[in-house]
């Protein structure tokens, strides 16, 4: 074991239960985005091997989005 994994192993195990259980509830929340880039990351490879992405089309969709948030707003929300 690496002297930077020690320590930090001696810091974890002296904290507070309260701050031991925010920094595992970090650490998950972390893991899970991770995970998800991953699994994203390897739909877009597939998508592109089999010649479905349509990163174009993506972009259209999103300025449509904006384009009606936008219109929302100005509606709702005037001047």
């Amino acid at each position: 074991m690496t002297k930077r994994v020690e320590e930090l192993a001696r810091q974890i195990a002296s904290l507070e239960k309260s701050d031991l259980q925010a920094l595992l509830d970090r650490v998950e929340e972390l893991s899970l985005c991770h995970n998800i880039e991953t699994l994203s990351d390897q739909y877009r490879k597939r998508l592109a091997q089999e010649g479905e992405l349509h990163e174009e089309e993506a972009e259209k969709v999103l300025l449509k989005l904006k384009q009606i948030r936008q219109e929302i707003a100005s509606r709702e929300y005037p001047g």
